[in-house]
């Protein structure tokens, strides 16, 4: 395959030798990272759902929350002040493209091929990074081969949930990121919150590649506006209607029993020293015990303490995130892991706003991030095997279940700290790297 030389310029201002794909080969490398993801689909729908292995798409799952909730908005009622609604703003947009004047089946099947396409979407975005981040095709290759192999161990879960457009806005930052596009990452991070709340994380290593003072300032900006604008239409409804309802659900929420946080309480049930019980109603479960009140109530300050980790090693190691373009990925899966093992809820879905980040992880150089994206790989499949499959025995509290629930726990924790080790040490500091680019060894 042809290609052709260019000169590139890091940031740090070393010139350096790269190999730059054609246009033609870069249209390729996407449409092959699109067929990769249709193929995994394929697989996940031929082989996992047709025998039942994993998780099986089904009516009563979140879509028929999702277009309950739609043919309200489109009814004329206002979410948080005149029906209950858990999520930021910006998901209803979601519920409102599949059609919700027909059956609840249309509405199922019509929501699952959008995710589908957001999926494609991730996918194309992911591989764009991967392309600003390694010369060639060889890495962003793999690394779309690596998002579709997540993709089929993720399973179906996908198609019941909007999570998909997580792992789309994570991508998205990435790509800024490693486009050298702040103000654009700070948008993306934001448009994150007012979907989900969580990509928010991200926005201290945008700000962190912002270069100067002026241009970290627009990007703050950016990301304020897009968080907030689009929640100011149903505050200026009804702002006490968007405390107590969305602000109170999420507060209410107990400790749910496969966040990390309940591992050492499922440990002790396990060895039979445990006094945990499950809270009803059975929906996503939540245990409650010795203490588990004060452990779901300091969540929060959990979180803060584990992103203030990563973002310490990441500041300190800040020159080499500048010169290593290979290191944001890493550095934005610390960060997101940190979010997910601090949080009292973490769903089966959560897992999937973190696909890209394994998949580019898995596709980079360094040992240490690969070690993360394999133990994620192995989290992703054990997920599979406890939900739905293990609910039951999870509301019985039985010894398999979370035996598996503990394992699955410990190896997300094990990826978040190798991401961080990764962070500390896998990348040399300018100095010691000299005048050499970061990508431009041959693959």
């Amino acid at each position: 395959m042809a290609v052709r030389k260019a000169r590139a310029t890091v940031k740090d201002g070393a010139d350096v030798s790269a190999v730059a794909l054609s246009r033609r080969e870069r249209l390729l490398l996407l449409a092959a990272a699109g067929a990769l993801q249709l193929i995994a689909w394929v697989l996940v729908y031929q082989v996992l759902v047709a025998n039942k292995w994993g998780y099986v798409p089904w009516l009563g799952s979140d879509t028929a929350y999702y277009a309950d909730r739609g043919l309200r908005v489109i009814d004329g009622q206002w979410p948080y002040s005149q029906f209950p609604y858990e999520y930021p703003p910006l998901s209803l947009l979601l519920f409102l493209g599949p059609p919700l004047r027909g059956t609840l089946a249309a509405f199922h099947a019509w929501f699952g091929a959008q995710m589908i396409a957001i999926d494609v979407a991730t996918a194309v975005v992911t591989t764009v990074a991967a392309t600003r981040i390694w010369p060639g095709i060889a890495r962003p290759l793999a690394a779309a081969a690596a998002l579709a192999v997540a993709v089929i161990a993720a399973g179906a879960v996908a198609v019941d949930r909007f999570d998909g457009v997580v792992a789309l806005v994570v991508a998205g930052v990435v790509l800024c990121l490693a486009a050298g596009r702040p103000v654009a990452g700070g948008v993306a991070a934001g448009l994150g919150f007012s979907l989900k709340l969580t990509p928010i994380v991200l926005l201290p290593l945008v700000l962190m590649r912002a270069g100067s003072r002026r241009v970290g300032a627009w990007a703050a900006a950016a990301a304020l506006a897009a968080a907030v604008v689009p929640w100011v239409p149903f505050v200026v409804h009804d702002a006490a209607g968007v405390r107590d309802n969305f602000l109170g659900m999420q507060v209410a929420r107990g400790l749910h029993i496969e966040s990390v946080a309940a591992s050492p309480y499922l440990v002790a049930q396990i060895l039979r020293r445990g006094t945990v019980h499950i809270v009803l109603p059975f929906a996503s479960l939540t245990i409650d015990g010795p203490g588990i009140g004060v452990v779901a109530a300091l969540s929060p300050i959990t979180t803060l303490a584990l992103l203030a980790v990563v973002y310490a090693v990441a500041w300190r190691r800040r020159r080499a995130l500048s010169a290593h373009l290979e290191a944001l990925p890493c550095a934005a899966l610390a960060a997101m892991l940190a979010a997910l093992c601090g949080n009292k809820v973490l769903s089966p879905q959560h897992l999937l706003w973190i696909l890209p980040l394994v998949a580019l992880c898995l596709a980079g150089r360094a040992a240490v991030p690969k070690a993360a994206g394999g133990l994620l790989l192995c989290a992703l499949v054990l997920t599979q095997v406890e939900y739905p499959g293990m609910y039951w025995d999870q509301v019985a509290l039985g010894t398999t279940s979370l035996c598996v629930l503990v394992a699955r726990n410990a190896l997300v924790v094990g990826a978040f700290v190798a991401a961080v080790l990764a962070l500390w040490r896998s990348w040399p500091e300018p100095a010691a790297a000299g005048s050499r680019a970061h990508g431009a060894e041959g693959d």
